[in-house]
C-alpha cells in the first residue's frame, strides 16, 4: 500500500491535532501565505500534539526564512516526553538529530547543509522501522530541498508520537505541513455518548429506559453508546431479578429487535446476568455478570464478563474485553475491575484508545470541583479516552490530555446544576462528545512495554494469557 497524505495544514486556521497560536503573542502572525513566527529573542513553538505519527510514515515542513540567516529552525517528532528533533542552525548551516535517549553522546546525527536558492524550502523527516523483536528501534532520514542531509539507524523513540515546531532567534514563514502514511484503519473522530440510568430491580423500567436512551442518542448521532453495569436488570444479585434467566432472555430479544427497527442505531453496551456452562465447574452452568455489545442491526458483537466479579453467585471472567467499533479499538472492564490496573494499561499496551467503564458503584456525592479532580486523573496511567457510566451518578468522558481534560459529565455534576456547588441527585440522562481517537497515543503503557526485551516478552504472554487479542 502507497502512502497517503493522512493529514495537513496551512497553518492559517485550526486544524485537528494542532494546537493553536495565541495571536495576542506579538511572535505569530497570521498571514496570508501561512503563519509568520518571528522570535528575534529566545524562541515561539506550535505543537501537533495530536498530529498521530507511526513508524513508516513522514512529515514535510514547507517554510521561508529571513534573509538574515540566523538562529534555528526545530522540526521533529515529540510526545509521551521522548523527542526525536531535527535541527537546523542557520548561521552554522549545521543540521543536528537529537532524541530524547539519554543513554547516547549527543547530537545522534550531525552535517552540514546549504539552503538552495530557492524561495520555500521542504525539510522532510523520514521515520521507519529499524532492528528489535518486540521493540523496534527507529531509522530517521532527513531531507532538505530533495537532498539528504542525515540518515541515522537504530534510534530508541516512541513508534508513534506527535509533531513540534519551534522558531529561535530569527524569524520563519511556516507555509505547510505534511504528514504522509499507511492509514492506521482507526478512524479519526468517533461520537460516543453514556447513558446514565438510575439501578432499579425492575426490567420492564429498565427497557423503557434503554429505549429512550437509544432514542436520543440515535436522534444526536451517537455511534458508540454505553450503559451502566447490569442495566437491563440492575445490580441486585440475591434478587429474582437477576436470578431467572428466562425473563432476562425475553427482555433482551425486546431489546434487539428495537434496536433493529431504531433509525440510526449506535453500536450499545448493555449489562445483564449471563449463564455459561464452563468444563470443571461443577455447577450446570456459572453466572457472569457480563456487558453485551450489540451492533447496529442488534446483533451480538460481544459479551464481556466483568473480570474480577465481587458479587454473590457471579463468577470472575478473567480475560480482557476487546472489541472494534468502525475500526476504532475498543477495550472494556467493569466497576469493581478498576481495582485492578492491568485491565486498561495492558489493553491500552497493545493498542485501545478508548475505554469503557460501564459501573454501578453507588451514589455519587460531594462538590463538583471534587468529581471533575477525580474524573480527570481517569486516564492518567493510559493515554487514552475513558467513559464511565454509573447507575448512581458520577458517570463522565475524559480525555487523554493532561490537564482540562473532563470531555462531558452526567446532568447532576455539571456546573449549571440546581444545587452546585454540591453535585446533585442522579437522573436518567445522556452525555455524548464526538472525540477525536488520534489524539490517544497510549504513552504510558507502551513506555512501560519499552522497558527491555525481556520485560516486552514478559507482557506478551501475560496479554496472551489473559485472553488479549491484538497480537
Amino acid at each position: 500500500m502507497q502512502k497517503r497524505v493522512l493529514s495537513e495544514t496551512k497553518f492559517k486556521n485550526a486544524t485537528p491535532g494542532w494546537t493553536e497560536p495565541n495571536l495576542t503573542d506579538k511572535r505569530f502572525n497570521l498571514t496570508p501565505n501561512g503563519l509568520h513566527i518571528e522570535a528575534p529573542k529566545g524562541s515561539a513553538s506550535i505543537n501537533g500534539v495530536g498530529v498521530h505519527t507511526r513508524n513508516g510514515d513522514e512529515i514535510v515542513l514547507y517554510f521561508q526564512v529571513g534573509k538574515k540567516k540566523q538562529g534555528q529552525l526545530r522540526f521533529g517528532f515529540a510526545g509521551g516526553t521522548e523527542s526525536a528533533i531535527v535541527t537546523l542552525d542557520f548561521a552554522k548551516r549545521i543540521a543536528t538529530l537529537n532524541t530524547s535517549d539519554w543513554t547516547t553522546p549527543k547530537p545522534q546525527g550531525k552535517a552540514s547543509f546549504t539552503l538552495s536558492k530557492q524561495e520555500t524550502h521542504v525539510l522532510r523527516i523520514e521515520k521507519t522501522e529499524g532492528s528489535g523483536n518486540w521493540i523496534k528501534m527507529a531509522n530517521i532520514r532527513v531531507t532538505l530541498d530533495d537532498k539528504v542531509i542525515l540518515n541515522v539507524n537504530d534510534l530508541n523513540v516512541l513508534p508513534e508520537m506527535g509533531v513540534t515546531i519551534r522558531v529561535s532567534e530569527t524569524q520563519v514563514l511556516l507555509k505547510r505541513f505534511v504528514h504522509r502514511g499507511i492509514p492506521s484503519g482507526i478512524p479519526e473522530f468517533l461520537h460516543v455518548g453514556g447513558w446514565q440510568m438510575l439501578n432499579k430491580p425492575s426490567i420492564s423500567d429498565n427497557l423503557d429506559a434503554l429505549y429512550d436512551g437509544l432514542t436520543q442518542a440515535a436522534e444526536k448521532g451517537v455511534q458508540l453508546l454505553l450503559t451502566p453495569e447490569t442495566s437491563l436488570t440492575g445490580l441486585f444479585a440475591t434478587e429474582r431479578v437477576t436470578q431467572d434467566p428466562k425473563p432476562i432472555t425475553e427482555s433482551e430479544n425486546k431489546l434487539r429487535k428495537f434496536i433493529r427497527t431504531l433509525k440510526n442505531a449506535p453500536y450499545v453496551v448493555v449489562g445483564l446476568p449471563a449463564w455459561q456452562t464452563m468444563p470443571n465447574h461443577k455447577r450446570k452452568k456459572t453466572r457472569y455478570n457480563v456487558s453485551r455489545v450489540y451492533d447496529p442491526d442488534g446483533e451480538i458483537l460481544h459479551t464481556g464478563p466483568k473480570i474480577h466479579s465481587c458479587e454473590t453467585e457471579f463468577w470472575h471472567g478473567y480475560s480482557f474485553n476487546e472489541f472494534d467499533i468502525y475500526g476504532a479499538p475498543v477495550s472494556m472492564h467493569i466497576c469493581h475491575d478498576a481495582r485492578y490496573p492491568e485491565t486498561w494499561t495492558l489493553p491500552v499496551m497493545f493498542g485501545a484508545r478508548l475505554v469503557l467503564h460501564p459501573s454501578n458503584g453507588g451514589q455519587v456525592r460531594g462538590s463538583v470541583d471534587a468529581f471533575e479532580s477525580g474524573a480527570s486523573r481517569h486516564t492518567t496511567t493510559s493515554h487514552a479516552f475513558y467513559l464511565r457510566t454509573n447507575g448512581g451518578g458520577g458517570s463522565c468522558l475524559v480525555g487523554p490530555d493532561k490537564f482540562n481534560n473532563v470531555l462531558a459529565v452526567s446532568t447532576e455534576c455539571q456546573r449549571t446544576t440546581s444545587t452546585f456547588p454540591m453535585v446533585g441527585p442522579p437522573l436518567n440522562c445522556l452525555f455524548d462528545k464526538k472525540t477525536r481517537l488520534h489524539d490517544a497515543f497510549g504513552y504510558w503503557p507502551t513506555r512501560s512495554f519499552r522497558a527491555s526485551e525481556s520485560v516486552a516478552e514478559a507482557y506478551v504472554s501475560l496479554y496472551r494469557a489473559r485472553g488479549g487479542t491484538r497480537i
